[in-house]
């Protein structure tokens, strides 16, 4: 999980604006806005795995 976490941080994430990304060993295997079918999709391709799911904000959000 903690290598997901990584490749999460390093990730372009300019190109996934507005978008779900899921990721598996470090590897985008799913983009999109359908969260629903994206995992149901990933846990039929990679049962064994534990998935990082993320939402890529459109635009550049500042928490407080």
């Amino acid at each position: 999980m903690t290598q997901n976490f990584n490749a999460f941080l390093a990730l372009e994430k300019s190109k996934y604006k507005g978008k779900y990304v899921i990721m598996i060993d470090e590897k985008v295997v799913e983009k999109g806005e359908d969260i629903e079918n994206m995992l149901h999709r990933i846990r039929e391709k990679y049962p064994d795995k534990i998935p990082l799911v993320a939402k890529i904000p459109k635009e550049e959000v500042m928490v407080l």
